[in-house]
């Protein structure tokens, strides 16, 4: 018969065996944090700043409509640029994923740990006021490999001439591996729609 220190060391090895084991399992299906990242977690402040992060890759819906100039000098928010977004079809839809890595819809490992960050906020303003946008994060699901931990979406957000900071709550969400840091959507209006975005970060 085992004696009490065996079964203990018997039971201390199964028990390192399973927690190895489903550390593997999540690793092949995808579940492993991204990278760590200091807040607050700057999205576009400037262009070309070494301090952006994720990438506008994600072209989405109807892309012959956007136009899309990340440099503009047009009146941005702070410093010398800000983000020029202008969708010209009647109809349809368009957006932009700013994906981790470049161009990868959940193929691939990446995405960052933004854990402990409260609100993903943004400074917007129309060309003419009343333009209506949807800004959102994580539309990666779980039918992915590597899918986005949480989501979230301010919709269908009716903009001024004036600049105005508009903020997602994110606070009590899994923000383990955010791999869409930031997306805007947009609908056919009628006529083209202008739109300025600057200063998007994770705070």
């Amino acid at each position: 018969m085992k004696t009490k220190l065996q079964l203990i060391r018997s039971l201390a090895a199964v028990c390192m065996l399973a927690s190895l084991n489903a550390g593997i399992q999540r690793s092949l299906a995808g579940d492993a944090a991204g990278k760590s990242a200091p807040l607050p977690f700057t999205i576009y402040d400037e262009q070309g700043s070494k301090g952006n992060h994720y990438i506008p890759s994600g072209w989405m819906g109807n892309t012959k409509g956007i136009k899309f100039e990340e440099g503009c000098t047009n009146n941005p928010h702070a410093g010398k640029t800000c983000l020029r977004v202008e969708y010209a079809e009647a109809a349809d839809w368009a957006g932009i994923v700013w994906q981790d890595p470049a161009n990868d819809w959940g193929d691939q490992a990446g995405g960052w740990n933004l854990t402990g960050s409260k609100f993903l906020k943004v400074w917007a303003r129309g060309e003419k006021g009343g333009e209506i946008v949807s800004f959102k994060f994580g539309v990666l699901g779980a039918d992915k490999k590597f899918s986005d931990s949480a989501t979230g979406e301010n919709s269908d957000i009716a903009l001024t001439k004036n600049w105005q900071e508009y903020s997602l709550d994110v606070s009590g969400k899994d923000l383990s591996r955010i791999k869409t840091g930031f997306v805007w959507t947009v609908a056919g209006q009628g006529t083209p729609v202008v739109f300025y975005l600057d200063d998007i970060r994770f705070e």
